[in-house]
């Protein structure tokens, strides 16, 4: 087999999991989310009081797109800005209640998946796995 047909069968691979983890995803929680909410959910729950320029940077995206979903996760209860102390212009991003919710849901289906690992994958394939996977995290 060649190496450009196994890297192309890996980048595949990949967008396949990736595909079959959000339709599992979104058939598990009940919350209606595209695709920069969940990003955006993501990262506050990864990075709690993260600011909007640092959530832009993260996302690769321009500030004021990830204002609009700011905004939106605002109304819809998702998040919370919280004013800073010291500069009251600047503002960073904690989880309101239904981000909350949706915490508590996406750890209970983060679970599930990971009792599925656990029940099929031995350690050492799960060691190995994730070291591969974060290499190709590296590469790219």
């Amino acid at each position: 087999m060649k190496i450009k047909n196994i890297a192309e069968q890996i980048n595949e691979t990949i967008e396949d999991i990736w595909m079959i983890l959000e339709k599992k995803e979104r058939a598990y929680t009940k919350f209606k989310l595209n695709n920069q909410q969940y990003v955006l959910l993501t990262l506050i729950i990864r990075h709690p009081h993260s600011s909007p320029t640092e959530l832009a940077e993260k996302m690769e995206i321009t500030k004021s797109a990830v204002s609009q979903q700011l905004a939106k996760l605002e109304r819809e209860g998702y998040i919370i800005r919280k004013q800073h102390p010291e500069d009251k212009r600047a503002f960073s991003i904690v989880l309101g209640e239904k981000g909350m919710l949706y915490q508590q849901e996406m750890k209970a289906f983060n679970q599930q998946v990971s009792d599925k690992y656990h029940a099929n994958l031995s350690t050492e394939e799960m060691t190995n796995m994730l070291s591969t996977l974060q290499k190709l995290r590296e590469i790219l």
